[in-house]
């Protein structure tokens, strides 16, 4: 059997292991320590290093516990994870280490179970693998084979309690499971388990629109020039330029894109590192991975997020992926630059992934393309705010009775005694000498606001300039 991965991996649950900084999802605290995987009839607990069996009581017929899961290892048979059930045949794979008690109790219709591992731990019950219990109550009766290599611990556990087993040269091929049409969920749980991590997970199916007050001249993209082939995917990134006068606090968006994709995958794990001086306000999964099952996990570090997805199948698409948000420090000056990328993993345990549904050769050939040759890069640059323009005297990028206003009160302090400005930058001067003649006096204050009645009534045909040049004839 080759299960299909159907909920993303609790990325979350990787950084907070011993090799990385902790991370954790904003404002789900304190939730589940694992998150569901459920295939067929199976239910899957996925932590931060490892996959474990964990409810299989409506398994029946032949099943075929796979090795990995969205790359992550199949480790564990939880306690009871098949008591009940109607399997017959179980193939258990090498990547399980541990058989928890009571794991295949008073499985009735059990002929056969092949343990791959030759070291597995098998819990030390004749009720971990039984058809029924005795009349006690608490001796298992098993009268099927148990399979393994010659030495194994199945061998001995099969010895011990009077079991029959076979050497794993006999073992008959277990390649098929229950064919039930498998199902998601998204719903997170508690369980007590041996595992020392300690994660959050959530989900996010929808995309949903964010706010924000970025205040840009220009919008480029900074991601390698290079063509999108089909099936040799690229990442882009925006950059954007904001005035001085807007920077401070303010808010940028920087949208991770992808191209050449469209159709072609399902499970990404993506690293973005960011400068330290930004603040990451959130990151919404855009309309490129609508379909998909999403979740996100932010290091402690304050220099990168991972971003995940998966799916039952190959449905996401070119276009938006995410939509980050940064918090733009309060002390900028014009010159600095804030780069956000996307990068490999500087931490090791999970590397960044773009597979297809099927993990095969052209799923392969996808990440090994994306994380070589389509990376991607955004720069955020902090610019000297423009000259003031012909009216705008507070530079506000409107032309309107607040101008007015600044130019009346400037010629009445000019008009006074003591003849003082009250302007603070000399291009205040020239943008509020809109008449061209040298002065700045009620005139200038009486034509800006004819020009802001005349853009108030409509479409505005003419800029400033040649308004006033309208009105002279």
């Amino acid at each position: 059997m080759k299960l299909k991965s159907l909920v993303s991996a609790a990325i979350s649950a990787v950084l907070a292991g011993s090799a990385l900084p902790a991370a954790s999802f904003g404002g789900n605290a304190g939730r589940a320590d694992y998150s569901l995987v459920i295939a067929g009839d199976i239910t899957y607990y996925k932590y931060s290093d490892h996959v474990e069996v964990g409810n299989a009581a409506a398994a029946e017929g032949e099943v075929s516990i796979p090795p990995r899961i969205s790359a992550m290892p199949v480790t564990k048979v939880g306690s009871r994870a098949f008591a009940d059930s109607k399997a017959e045949k179980i193939s258990v794979p090498a990547s399980v280490t541990d058989i928890e008690s009571s794991a295949f109790e008073k499985c009735s219709a059990l002929t056969y179970i092949y343990i791959e591992n030759k070291s597995c731990v098998i819990a030390d019950s004749s009720t971990t693998i039984c058809n029924s219990l005795k009349s006690d109550g608490k001796t298992g009766e098993y009268k099927g084979v148990i399979a393994g290599a010659d030495g194994s611990t199945a061998a001995a556990y099969a010895a011990k309690y009077g079991y029959s087993f076979k050497a794993v040269s006999e073992e008959p091929a277990v390649t098929t499971t229950t064919t039930k049409a498998a199902a998601t969920t998204t719903t997170a749980a508690k369980k007590t388990t041996t595992t020392t991590k300690k994660v959050t997970t959530t989900t996010k199916k929808t995309t949903t629109t964010t706010t924000t007050t970025t205040t840009t001249t220009t919008t480029t993209t900074t991601t390698t020039t290079m063509p999108a082939v089909q099936g040799k995917p690229v990442f882009r990134m925006n950059s954007s330029q904001v005035y001085l006068s807007k920077a401070n606090g303010s808010q940028q968006n920087v949208v991770l894109s992808v191209e050449g994709a469209d159709g072609l995958y399902c499970d990404t794990v993506v690293y973005v590192y960011f400068d330290k001086r930004l603040k990451l306000k959130e990151a919404v999964s855009g309309s490129a991975v609508e379909k998909l099952t999403t979740a996100q996990a932010a290091g402690d570090t304050g220099d990168f997020i991972v971003l995940d997805t998966a799916g039952s199948e190959n449905a996401g698409r070119d276009g938006q992926m995410w939509i980050l948000t940064f918090v733009l420090p309060d002390d900028c000056k014009a010159g600095d630059s804030f780069t956000v990328e996307v990068g490999p993993s500087k931490y090791g345990v999970i590397q960044p992934l773009f597979s297809n549904f099927e993990y095969d050769a052209k799923g392969t050939a996808m990440t090994e393309h994306i994380f070589t040759k389509g990376l991607a890069k955004s720069i955020i640059t902090v610019i000297a705010d423009p000259p003031y323009t012909l009216g705008d005297v507070n530079n506000d990028g409107e032309i309107n009775s607040v101008d007015a206003s600044q130019v009346l009160a400037e010629y009445a302090s000019l008009s006074s005694d003591k003849g003082l400005s009250t302007f603070t930058d000399s291009r205040q001067t020239v943008a509020a000498d809109v008449n061209l003649d040298g002065d700045v006096n009620a005139v200038d204050a009486s034509l800006i606001l004819a020009f802001y009645a005349y853009q108030s009534s409509g479409t505005p045909v003419y800029d400033l300039v040649e308004f006033i040049k309208n009105m002279k004839k």
